[in-house]
């Protein structure tokens, strides 16, 4: 039950830790669109549940299953020394241990125990994580006959010359000729299991409901660990909405994405089942975005160890994993840089002809004739006989200047309007990603340099 108990959080942290990977590449991979409260939703959720499943082992719930071992190892390891000690203790004529409860032959040693009762001997076997009943031990104590009472004609018939089966008055553990007084400490063995009564010796103590007192606490403990019992690791049901926000990791990450409220904040709960299913358009949508839409986002011919695999949910190695986050990520910081040097070229394009193209409107309006060059004086043009024809018309070094400054003003409005570099050239990222997925999916190489 323990080491249930131990690996299943990590196994579902592992778990989780992929898929969330897988998630990331998937928002990667798609660049081009905003990412949707369905796939912040998600990886919230993702996360969520990983840290849930680690803090089984940060905040109590491994220690408590530690403790549950070492509690059960007390129990068992005083039983089994009391036995093995009254067995190898014993001559054919004198012990404590018989092969039945009326039988009248001393079992003599260890490998007579073993013979009559084979589940005495303590298996050393690797520990697995295989669920099995506990049938002597319950959750309040033990279980029968070792919850009630075993009076003493039951519990030591047919005893030969056992010491420990005395009264307390003379009880002859220590001095099995006199005997000494232990009537105020009672004697507890085998982690008190048994003890001694006035007048007749031997009996077994009542511990069908040591779990709710202090008498007996190698019982006790053991009992606690046994209502403990299996653990599972947090595990959201997506499959249906209803059944994801009994997930307090889902349902932290809906109040964050979906409500836009503070995780821990309850106040509008009652509209978050109606809120996650606008947002994931059916019931199945959870699972239907983490199973199909994610899983199956194709990765055909990226990954060089791997060149089997047709979709992401086929990568179940986590250096992989990275390798596709990575190969996304540095894609679109490839399409970034790309756009920006766009950027800069076409605004020193625009910043270099605005004169000439202002001086070509004027030789054009004006014709060369000094008249009409005149003019247009108020545009920062003068005639210049000297000059080549067609260019007679020519601006003055204010008209530049000027011609410079309102370019300037409007690249500066163009700056506002375009915002940061990775919103330049919108629809050109769009086509640049579209076609780079595409040629990944038909297992090419993106040429980002022809795609303009």
């Amino acid at each position: 039950v323990v080491l249930h108990n131990v690996k299943k959080p990590a196994e579902q942290a592992t778990a989780d830790i992929k898929q969330l990977l897988r998630a990331l590449i998937y928002i990667e991979g798609n660049s081009s669109l905003t990412t949707t409260a369905q796939l912040r939703t998600t990886t919230s959720f993702l996360a969520g549940q990983t840290i849930e499943n680690l803090n089984y082992y940060a905040t109590g719930g491994a220690a408590e299953d530690i403790t549950m071992t070492r509690n059960g190892g007390r129990l068992q390891g005083a039983i089994h020394e009391f036995i093995t000690v009254n067995a190898d203790g014993s001559t054919a004529n004198k012990g404590c241990l018989n092969s039945a409860g009326s039988g009248s032959t001393t079992m003599n040693g260890f490998d007579a125990v073993k013979g009559a009762e084979p589940t005495c001997e303590l298996a050393w076997n690797t520990v697995t994580d295989t669920v099995t009943t506990i049938a002597a031990i319950t959750s309040t104590g033990l279980a029968a006959p070792f919850d009630k009472k075993l009076e003493h004609g039951s519990l030591a018939e047919g005893a030969t010359g056992c010491d420990i089966n005395s009264v307390p008055a003379n009880f002859k553990l220590n001095d099995g000729q006199n005997g000494v007084s232990v009537t105020t400490h009672l004697p507890k063995m085998a982690d008190g299991l048994l003890t001694i009564e006035d007048a007749n010796g031997l009996v077994g103590v009542a511990h069908g409901n040591s779990a709710n007192t202090e008498t007996h606490p190698y019982v006790k403990h053991v009992a606690l660990g046994v209502k403990r019992g299996k653990q599972d690791a947090a595990k959201t049901d997506t499959k249906t909405i209803k059944g994801a926000l009994q997930s307090t990791s889902f349902k932290q990450a809906a109040r964050q994405h979906v409500l836009e409220k503070a995780e821990t904040d309850d106040s509008e709960d009652r509209k978050l089942e109606n809120k996650v299913k606008t947002i994931f358009s059916t019931d199945e949508g959870i699972s239907k975005l983490i199973d199909t839409n994610i899983n199956d986002m194709p990765i055909s011919g990226i990954l060089k160890e791997n060149t089997d695999a047709k979709t992401l949910g086929e990568i179940d190695d986590i250096g992989q994993l990275l390798s596709l986050y990575f190969h996304y990520s540095d894609l679109n910081k490839h399409k970034l840089a790309y756009t920006s040097k766009k950027l800069q070229e076409a605004k020193a394009k625009t910043s270099t002809n605005s004169a000439e193209d202002m001086e070509k409107e004027l030789n054009t309006k004006g014709k060369d004739k000094q008249d009409e060059c005149e003019k247009l004086g108020k545009d920062g043009c003068f005639f210049n006989k000297d000059s080549d024809k067609n260019k007679k018309c020519t601006l003055s070094e204010e008209g530049k200047q000027a011609e410079e400054k309102a370019t300037a003003s409007e690249e500066g409005k163009y700056g506002k309007k375009i915002g940061v570099q990775d919103m330049a050239l919108t629809k050109l990222n769009v086509k640049m990603t579209k076609q780079a997925i595409n040629n990944i999916v038909h297992g090419g190489r993106a040429r980002i340099k022809n795609l303009i």
